[in-house]
């Protein structure tokens, strides 16, 4: 594939050589005044234009080129600041190529997960800018997931949206939607996931797709697959859309159906998987493990139907107590062994070749691996506008018709859960759930409050549960 060039930093010296630096570039497009932070640059840029007498002198640039032969990236840095940042590239070379096999190419660049930007694409070394501008403190978001819709053709036993449907509420309209999708790129989110309900019933989905700026995030979607028609992919992929992951619970179709409540739902689930293969998309498979499936080694059954399929990639998560299953006692939650057995059967499938790419919830979010996303490096956005640490976690710090995208961020990062890392699920988390959840009331519409000044902020999910005239949008 074709070596891409990125200009990370280039000095501008406008006026006969004789004026104030300013500067272009994928670092100085990170919402800092890098003459600021780092004074230096104004002369070294006056520095550089004197000696080569043009007005514009690069002062890094990375070239990067993923190999399809060896299938591993490589790269070189460029300009007067390369001898100081090429340890640094070679470094991150190295921890790409050690992730293990591309499942895919697009764009010139191997795709190594359905949830990343392509290894080199202007969309991750935007994300890399910005980490190498802002540092990784204080945490800000990589992914967030929004719930354009609560409608949904199916009535699924675990939901874990269902608590968060209301008439009283409007949802938010395509001109909102586009708006929370530029403060989420503006926060450095590269990862943009559409979910539901269902997304494909909402008209403006499209729309929505097209909206999320590919140099600075990929477009990807949850969907239940039924309504997969190869026009609705053709209109997907030509919207920019990069990848959609498909909900299957049980290899078995008669299981999957009881879950999902839809006779023939699991056939209608696997023909969109295909028609979406067909029409050139990149597809996952979503599913979730209980102790049961562990430990009668169901997992291991759908990650073999994966690749039977085709699909990319598979994400298996923990049960997890939210939604319809809120009340979920500790029992019916995988114990530390089930979750280890997941762990191993990833490390296992991921290690031979003609697989599919798996991602277990079990190593994602726990201590060998992220560790818990809420608040750290993901958020999550109802249709309502209410924002969640996570899918998972009922609770609310704001919402995007009171205040912004920013401000909602930083409150949740202050509250006593979220000032710190977590190497663990939370929503897993016992002594979380005391604390959290288990005092919400079971008859109340969700999300629930999560700090104080937001149960007096107009779109608040209690006071729309009560009628509210502010909710109707």
């Amino acid at each position: 594939m074709a070596a891409q060039t990125f200009d990370m930093l280039t000095a501008v010296i406008p006026d006969g050589l004789g004026g104030r630096a300013s500067f272009c570039g994928f670092l100085a497009e990170q919402d800092v005044d890098l003459t600021r932070k780092h004074p230096w640059l104004l002369r070294l840029g006056a520095a550089a234009a004197r000696l080569t007498r043009r007005p514009r002198v690069q002062l890094l640039g990375f070239e990067l080129q993923a190999e399809r032969g060896p299938q591993k990236v490589v790269g070189r840095t460029t300009g007067l600041l390369a001898p100081l940042f090429g340890g640094k590239l070679a470094r991150m070379v190295e921890r790409i190529n050690a992730y293990g096999r591309p499942i895919a190419a697009r764009d010139d660049g191997f795709v190594y997960t359905l949830y990343q930007p392509p290894v080199p694409s202007t969309r991750m070394v935007n994300h890399l800018s910005r980490v190498l501008v802002q540092g990784r403190e204080p945490a800000r978001p990589t992914t967030c997931t929004l719930q354009v819709t609560t409608r949904c053709q199916l009535d699924c036993y675990h939901c874990s949206a269902a608590r968060y449907k209301s008439r009283e509420r409007a949802e938010l309209s395509t001109e909102e939607w586009i708006g929370a999708i530029r403060q989420a790129e503006r926060l450095g989110v590269n990862n943009i996931v559409l979910t539901g309900g269902e997304p494909l019933l909402r008209d403006d989905l499209y729309d929505l797709v097209a909206a999320i700026d590919p140099s600075r995030a990929n477009a990807a979607m949850f969907t239940n697959g039924l309504l997969l028609t190869d026009e609705r992919v053709t209109r997907l992929r030509e919207a920019g859309l990069f990848s959609l992951m498909v909900s299957l619970d049980d290899v078995r179709p008669e299981n999957h159906d009881q879950l999902r409540r839809i006779p023939g739902g699991f056939q209608k689930a696997v023909d969109g998987i295909k028609r979406a293969l067909d029409g050139g998309l990149l597809v996952g498979i979503s599913t979730y493990a209980g102790p049961e499936d562990v430990r009668e080694g169901r997992a291991g059954e759908m990650i073999e139907f994966t690749r039977e399929i085709g699909a990319h990639e598979i994400t298996i998560f923990d049960t997890v107590p939210t939604g319809k299953l809120l009340p979920l006692e500790h029992e019916a939650l995988l114990s530390e062994a089930d979750k280890q057995q997941l762990i191993d059967l990833g490390h296992e499938y991921n290690a031979k070749d003609g697989y599919p790419h798996v991602i277990t919830q079990a190593f994602i979010n726990g201590p060998d691996g992220a560790g818990c996303f809420a608040g750290y490096i993901q958020f999550y956005m109802t249709a309502f506008g209410d924002v969640n640490p996570c899918d998972f976690t009922p609770l609310t710090f704001g919402n995007i018709r009171d205040d912004t995208l920013q401000s909602i961020w930083e409150r949740l990062l202050a509250h006593p859960a979220y000032c710190r890392r977590s190497d663990h699920c939370r929503m897993q988390d016992a002594e979380f759930r005391r604390k959290y959840i288990d005092d919400i009331p079971e008859d109340v519409l969700l999300p629930w409050p999560g700090a104080e000044e937001v149960r007096e902020q107009p779109h608040c999910p209690q006071k729309c549960g009560a009628g509210h005239a502010s909710c109707a949008g």
